[in-house]
């Protein structure tokens, strides 16, 4: 495919799942992605994921407007987020569960053709480099090509 400009259009939509504890990881993140979008001309999705409390149980320890706070909080550190690092436009997403599935489905619903995300460097015992176990599952079960910004 070519786009308007004549150049090669291999990406669409990219999806950035982010993980806003890990600050350095998701700056290199999301200049890599305006990058790329800005290459491609592709429109991005930037996603986090709220945790929930799994359980009634554990929810009934919380006050009851906790959840919405911090989605509200969420989409906020999103937005910064996008107006700090991207010229290009972006379109934020919350999700909420267990990471792996909750982008696994935001990939199923989404189409992208390309999902970036950030790693942290993890190490075994004989220091070797390793993918977390979100970055796994999603590279194993994505349904589109998947690029891992160390």
């Amino acid at each position: 495919r070519i786009n308007q400009k004549g150049r090669l259009k291999m990406f669409d939509k990219i999806l950035v799942p982010v993980d806003l504890s890990t600050e350095e990881t998701t700056k290199r993140l999301c200049v890599a992605a305006n990058d790329m979008a800005g290459k491609y001309g592709a429109e991005v999705r930037l996603m986090t994921i709220v945790p929930d409390y799994g359980m009634p149980l554990v929810a009934s320890y919380f006050p009851a407007d906790a959840q919405e706070k911090l989605k509200a909080e969420m989409k906020k550190k999103l937005a910064d987020l996008a107006n700090t690092y991207f010229s290009v436009p972006v379109k934020i997403r919350l999700a909420q569960g267990k990471r792996r599935q909750a982008i696994l489905q935001e990939i199923e619903e989404y189409k992208p053709e390309l999902v970036m995300m950030g790693c942290r460097r993890k190490r075994s015992r004989r220091n070797q480099r390793l993918l977390g176990a979100t970055g796994t599952a999603v590279t194993d079960r994505a349904s589109c090509c998947v690029m891992v910004v160390r």
